[in-house]
C-alpha cells in the first residue's frame, strides 16, 4: 500500500512557476495525499463490479477526481492571451476535419474533447482554441501537481482532473515522474529511463510521486458523455498501452491525435492497432525539436458512410 505524508518538504521545481507555495500545498493535500491508503477500487476489474459498486465508483470519481473551476464572470487567465492557437498544428488539423463536408460533422458549439497530458492548460494546448473560439468543452487530464495547479488558475471551461489514464483496464495508484512537460508513468527502480530532449522546459527529471489513474471509459461514464469528438493523447511513452485499453466498439471517438515518438513499439504498430479498431491515418503533425510528433486518426465508419 502506498502512503504519502500530508506535510512534505517543498522540493518542487520552480521553472516558469507562478503559483504560490500555499496554493501548491492545497492542491497536494487535496489530490495527492494517500496517507489514508489506496481507494477500495484500485486493482479491481471494472467489468467484475456489481452494478451498485460500479455506480459507487463513478460517484467517487465525480466527487473526488473531477473538478469544474470555470468562473463565467471572469476572463481566461492566460500567460499569452494573444496567441489564439498554442498547439503545434494538431488543433488546425482537427478543425479541418470537422469543417470537411465529407464527414458531415460540425465545428460549432457543444463539441466535446478529452486532452490527456494537458500540461498547464495553455502551453501547446491542443484544445484551447476549440474551447475559446468554437464553444467546445471537455476534460483535461494532467497528473503532475505543479502543472495541474497552474491549470486550475487558467479558468478553462472544462472539467479538470489531477489523475492519469491507466495502462490497464483497472483503476490503479501509479508511480509518476514529475518532469515539467515530459512527466510520465515511471517506476523509481527503472534507472534506465531517459528523459527525451527537446525544448528548455524538459531538463528537470524531478521526483517520483503517486497518482491515481483510471481507464478512459470510466471518465466517459462518470461524465455521462456519449460522444468524444476529439481525443488528444500525449503521455510521453504509454500511448499504445492506453489505446489498447479502450473498447472502441463501445465508445464513440471521432478523431484522435496521438503522439508516437516515445513508444518503443513504433508508429506502424500504432497505425495497425488503430486500423483494427476502425480508424485510418488522416495526417501526421510534425514540428522541429520534437515539439510535435503526432498521428491524426479519424473514425473510418463515419467517413465511409458520408462518401457513399
Amino acid at each position: 500500500m502506498y502512503r504519502v505524508s500530508i506535510v512534505r518538504e517543498t522540493k518542487r521545481d520552480t521553472y516558469l512557476d507562478n503559483i504560490s507555495e500555499d496554493f501548491y500545498q492545497e492542491v497536494w493535500r487535496k489530490w495527492y495525499n494517500f496517507s489514508d491508503g489506496e481507494r477500495w477500487y484500485n486493482g479491481r476489474s471494472v467489468s467484475a463490479l456489481s452494478p451498485e459498486l460500479f455506480q459507487q465508483l463513478l460517484t467517487d470519481i465525480r466527487l473526488n477526481w473531477l473538478t469544474w473551476s470555470h468562473d463565467p464572470s471572469k476572463y481566461y487567465n492566460l500567460q499569452e492571451p494573444d496567441v489564439e492557437d498554442p498547439s503545434m498544428g494538431q488543433s488546425a488539423v482537427i478543425r479541418d476535419i470537422f469543417q470537411d463536408k465529407r464527414f458531415g460533422w460540425s465545428l460549432q458549439k457543444n463539441g466535446f474533447f478529452i486532452e490527456c497530458g494537458a500540461y498547464d492548460g495553455e502551453t501547446r494546448s491542443n484544445t484551447l482554441y476549440l474551447e475559446r473560439f468554437k464553444g467546445w468543452s471537455g476534460l483535461l487530464i494532467e497528473a503532475d501537481p505543479i502543472n495541474f495547479a497552474k491549470m486550475l488558475r487558467k479558468n478553462r471551461r472544462a472539467y479538470l482532473t489531477p489523475t492519469c489514464l491507466s495502462v490497464t483496464k483497472e483503476p490503479v495508484l501509479a508511480s509518476f515522474l514529475m518532469a515539467r512537460n515530459l512527466g510520465r508513468l515511471h517506476s523509481p527502480e527503472n534507472t534506465t529511463g531517459v528523459v527525451p530532449t527537446n525544448t528548455a522546459d524538459v531538463a528537470y527529471t524531478g521526483e517520483h510521486i503517486h497518482v491515481q489513474c483510471f481507464p478512459l471509459t470510466l471518465y466517459i461514464a462518470a461524465l455521462g458523455i456519449k460522444t468524444v469528438d476529439y481525443f488528444s493523447l500525449d503521455v510521453e511513452g504509454n500511448e499504445i498501452e492506453i489505446l489498447e485499453t479502450i473498447p472502441f466498439n463501445e465508445v464513440d471517438i471521432k478523431a484522435l491525435s496521438v503522439e508516437y515518438i516515445h513508444n518503443a513499439k513504433g508508429p506502424k504498430y500504432m497505425i495497425d492497432l488503430m486500423d483494427r479498431q476502425g480508424y485510418y491515418v488522416y495526417s501526421f503533425v510534425r514540428r522541429e525539436h520534437n515539439l510535435a510528433n503526432d498521428i491524426i486518426f479519424v473514425k473510418r465508419a463515419t467517413r465511409d458512410e458520408r462518401t457513399r
